[in-house]
């Protein structure tokens, strides 16, 4: 999802990637995120590092290495990035963050409903009875986490919190890293290739469509008289440049997200040939977009006019699924562009 306090969100407490990637253009992680990209958190040499207890391994984590199980059996996901790592991998956690089910993909909403949850109700901070009634053998979460109470986490369970603040690409690097402290490095080949594999064949079949279109990104927001607008560094960014979209000037020019205001939708997104923007899982704009939706100056926008508005709840990508079904929603939008 590394944000100041008065990053704007949904609920003032939720650390999900919704808040984290859903930020203004004064958060300070998400400004920095091209510093580097993160790296496995494991180490599975053996039974772990040197030094490690038999049935544990060290693994690196923001907060330094921390010991864990080798094959942990209890994990308590606080994050909603290790959460879809772990349904990427076919696991279920032991108990989740309570980020909202209108946010949670289709595919996972049914598990996600059966998992206890860990917060103080829908975006509220994280519980530290309700995460040890769960007798977790293994907590996992990110660093970019506000007001959490680690040192009583990691009383509970061996704690990692993943660098988030260091990541490009959230999506890939937390869900490579879950992977990593879960002692299952090599679970996610075959989505990496599913990947390559999908954006290669995007830009092969639509190669036309792609030289011709020019594309702008954004979410509706959660504040009054202002929207998001993405950049081709964003996660979601990325996911479509790898496809082999082209990026009308708004988001050429911009490298991560900013918040803008409603007085500045057309001179931002005047010459976007289409919009891609973020839904919640039942296709309606998430957040404020309707708001955004209904503005005089955006239903006059030359996308709008020509009906070019493709939504994506997959927007904010968690994992590997994420970006393979918001490739699935990008391959939609070019196959009614193609038509047209």
């Amino acid at each position: 999802m590394p944000l100041p306090s008065t990053t704007p969100t949904p609920r003032a407490a939720a650390p999900t990637r919704r808040r984290l990637l859903g930020a203004t253009a004064g958060a300070v992680s998400l400004m920095a995120l091209a510093a580097c990209g993160g790296k496995d958190a494991g180490t599975h040499s053996g039974g772990g590092k040197s030094g490690s207890a038999p049935g544990t391994r060290t693994v690196d984590s923001a907060k330094g290495p921390v010991r864990v199980p080798a094959r942990p059996r209890r994990v308590v996901a606080i994050n909603d990035f290790p959460m879809s790592a772990m349904f990427d991998l076919g696991q279920t956690p032991a108990g989740v963050f309570d980020a909202g089910e209108e946010y949670v993909p289709e595919r996972d909403l049914a598990r996600w409903r059966a998992v206890p949850k860990v917060s103080d109700g829908v975006g509220g901070a994280v519980q530290v009875e309700k995460v040890a009634a769960l007798r977790p053998d293994l907590i996992i979460g990110i660093d970019a986490q506000q007001n959490l109470p680690y040192d009583q986490l990691s009383d509970i369970a061996p704690t990692v919190l993943l660098p988030f603040s260091k990541s490009a690409a959230p999506w890939r690097d937390m869900s490579v890293q879950t992977a990593g402290v879960l002692g299952v490095p090599a679970a996610l080949d075959a989505l990496k290739k599913r990947y390559a594999q999908r954006t290669a064949a995007l830009r092969k079949t639509y190669a036309d469509v792609l030289a011709r279109t020019r594309w702008d990104l954004l979410q509706g927001g959660f504040d009054e008289g202002q929207w998001w607008l993405y950049g081709h560094g964003s996660p979601i960014g990325g996911i479509l440049a790898d496809a082999g979209a082209r990026f009308a000037t708004a988001s050429t020019r911009l490298a991560v997200q900013q918040s803008v205001s409603y007085e500045l939708v057309t001179s931002r997104l005047a010459d976007a040939d289409a919009l891609f923007y973020y839904t919640t899982n039942d296709g309606r704009p998430a957040n404020l977009g309707p708001k955004l939706f209904a503005q005089q100056a955006f239903a006059r926008l030359p996308a709008t006019r020509a009906h070019r508005l493709f939504g994506s709840e997959y927007f904010l990508p968690g994992g590997f699924e994420d970006a393979l079904a918001a490739l699935d929603d990008f391959e939609s939008a070019l196959k009614k562009l193609k038509a047209a």
